[in-house]
This record gives structure tokens, sequence and C-alpha cells, in this order.
């Protein structure tokens, strides 16, 4: 009979049954078995008289070389005063379809479409955002099936269910900073699983406030205030209750060909017409800073050749540049390290983390607020072009 989506249950002869998972491997569920019935002072001779069953079925559930049907599982249970689940726990089903919610993050897929898929709670509440390009591959899990009618949720059909067999913590935002973090995470807290998504600042702002991620990093400007990232936090968030840590501090400026080879210093070269530049999508704090950079130079961006040619990250607008498909952009200081192109600073930025107060105690954000504190991760950052010299402090 079918069971959850991707999963079949088979009896077999003696009443055993085994699962098949999606890959068409067999399941067998835990069980602890062997632990209750010692505790009992049973031995399993004992415990297949009392339960009506085999001696050797009882040996072969505890070595899991089968799983019990229902009717043993229940036999079992009821004969050391115990319930089925006390005893018995089954995998984690992933089924081959599931709902879920898109995250906002660029532009609504079709159906067809291959999606990233990450599991936000226990419950199977799942968020779906775009697939990762940022290494000219997508990097995807699952494909689009089915749109529900208000675009705000999909059907998805999972590619890859092996990330996905327990919630993992969502961390939003631009900076390569993050990526650092995830890597670190990723070997020295094994238990955690951290998944980045790599969107701007405004996008990973909505989507904290919309319950969809747990951790938002930012760098916004604020021209009325003159401060980063707290008052526009204050903005979406409002009245929900959250906490504001640092990351680090980075640079963003002009990155060009080595060499500048077009002679690039200002904003005001950006409008010649042996120069065409490489943007940045609505929402980006990258965007913000060249339409107030053209404003203060008295400049439109109708004269700037490329101004309509966005792409969505910071490795983006780099790869474009050092590919040669545009002149100039703005983005980040190592970045342009990483692929040897010469930067021009504009200005410094401080990038912080976002998480809501209700998420504090989860493992994951534990594990990141943990990891902002040791010295080798303020050592990568240091190497990697940021300032941590105020890595990990509360900022509200």
């Amino acid at each position: 009979m079918r069971m959850g989506g991707g999963f079949s249950r088979h009896y077999l002869k003696g009443g055993f049954y085994t699962m098949k998972n999606l890959k068409g491997s067999e399941v067998i569920p835990e069980n602890c078995l062997r632990q209750v019935r010692l505790q009992a002072g049973l031995s399993q001779g004992e415990l297949a008289d009392r339960a009506g069953v085999a001696r050797q079925t009882v040996g072969g559930i505890e070595s899991r070389q089968y799983g019990p049907s229902l009717a043993v599982a229940f036999r079992l249970a009821s004969a050391l005063g115990k319930k089925i689940e006390d005893i018995f726990q089954m995998p984690d089903i992933i089924p081959d379809e599931v709902p879920a919610v898109w995250s906002g993050m660029g532009q609504f897929p079709e159906v067809g479409e291959k999606i990233q898929l990450a599991r936000l709670t226990a419950d199977g509440r799942y968020t779906a955002f775009p697939a990762n390009r940022d290494s000219l591959q997508i990097e995807a899990n699952a494909t689009v099936v089915g749109i529900g009618s208000s675009k705000e949720r999909l059907l998805a059909k999972i590619l890859e269910p092996e990330g996905l067999t327990a919630p993992a913590v969502l961390l939003a935002g631009c900076s390569p900073a993050l990526a650092l973090l995830k890597q670190r995470l990723n070997n020295h807290y094994r238990d955690v699983s951290i998944c980045w998504i790599n969107t701007n600042s405004m996008a990973s702002l909505q989507a904290l406030a919309k319950g969809l991620i747990h951790g938002a990093g930012v760098h916004i400007y604020d021209e009325e205030t003159g401060e980063y990232n707290l008052p526009i936090v204050k903005r979406v968030l409002q009245h929900t209750p959250h906490m504001v840590v640092n990351l680090c501090y980075g640079e963003q400026g002009f990155v060009v060909g080595r060499g500048n080879p077009k002679g690039i210093s200002g904003f005001g070269d950006l409008c010649r017409q042996d120069v065409r530049i490489v943007n940045r999508e609505l929402g980006a704090e990258t965007r913000r800073l060249l339409d107030s950079g053209l404003k203060q130079n008295s400049l439109l961006p109708s004269q700037v050749a490329g101004y309509n040619f966005q792409v969505q990250t910071h490795q983006e607008v780099v790869q474009t540049v050092a590919l040669g498909g545009a002149d100039c952009g703005i983005s980040l200081r190592p970045l342009a390290r990483l692929y040897k192109l010469d930067f021009i600073p504009l200005t410094r930025e401080r990038y912080d983390l976002v998480f809501l107060l209700e998420d504090l105690e989860k493992p994951g954000v534990q594990a990141i607020l943990d990891c902002l504190q040791k010295h080798n991760f303020l050592l990568a950052l240091e190497a990697s072009g940021y300032d941590p010299e105020s890595t990990g402090k509360v900022l509200t």
C-alpha cells in the first residue's frame, strides 16, 4: 500500500515489513527493543512467549534485519507495558512531493523550473528559493510541479532528499562572509545543518519578517539617519522582538579589469560612451549605492550604459567584469581580490545578522552566535579582506 508520497510498505512472510525510500533502498524503523527488554529482565525467548511470536522474530527485530508489522509491534509493546512509539521510531519520511512557501527572493518560478528547497521546521514546513547559480552552475534539490493561485505557494518534486531529513537553520544575505560562516559551521558543528541563501539584504529581511528564514544578513544604509541597518530593521520588523549582532565590516567599490584599462575613477566615468556597467537588482544595497552616487554627481541612470543590465549577487557582478561582459560594477573588495580584479573603494559598510528572539534557542542559531566568538573565524574574516573589529557584538 502507498504511504506518504514516495514510500511503499511491503508485508513479507512472517509479518515483517520494510520501507522503500526515494532511491529504492530499504528503510527499517529504528527501535530500542533490546534495551527495553533488558530493563524488564526478560530474555528474547521470554518476551517472545509473552508476545506470542517466535524468538527469531525478536532477535531479527532487535538487530534490525527487518521491521515488525503493526500487529507484531503492538504485541511486543503490550508485553513490555509500553506504547508502540516508545519502542519503534519510524525514520523521518520525506515525500517525493511537498508543498512549500516561496521565499520572495527573486522571480516566482515556473512549472518545471529547478529550485532550492529547505526544511524550516520538524513538522514539515518548507521554504523555496532560487537555485544557486553563483558558480556558473545550478545547485538545486527540487523542481516545481505545481503553483498555487496566490503565487506564494508551490508544489515541489524533491530531487535530492538527503539534506531535507531534518530542519536546517536558514540564513539569507548577500555577503560572501556568510559563505565563510557556513563553511566554519559545517566543519566544526556537525550536528547543525546550515543553509545559506544568497540574496540581497532587503529580501532577506522581508523573508525573516514572514518567518520563512531564521537569520538575515544585512548591510543597508539609511540616508535619513546616516546609520547602517538598525533603522531599516526596526521599520521592517516593527514590534517583532529581534536581536542584531555584528558580522563584520567591509568595503564596497568599483570593480574593474586588472590595471583599470578604462581609467575609471568616479561616477562621472560611468557615463562615458566607451564604458558599460553591470548593475544589481532593486532592493540591493549596491543598487542604492550606485543611484546615490549618480544623484550626488547630478547624473541620470539613462546616461549610464548597462544600467538596466542587472544580476542578482555580488559574485555575478564580479564574474561579469572578469569575463568581459562589463567594464565596471560595484561589488566587494574580497571578491575583486579573488578574481584578480582592481578595486576602487567607495564606502565602508557594516554587515550585521538579524535573528528573531523566538529562534535564539535553536541549536543552529546558538552555533552561529558561538562561531562569531571564535578566534579562528575572526582570522578567516580578516584573511578574506573583512574587518572583524566588532564581530559578535550585540547591537540591539
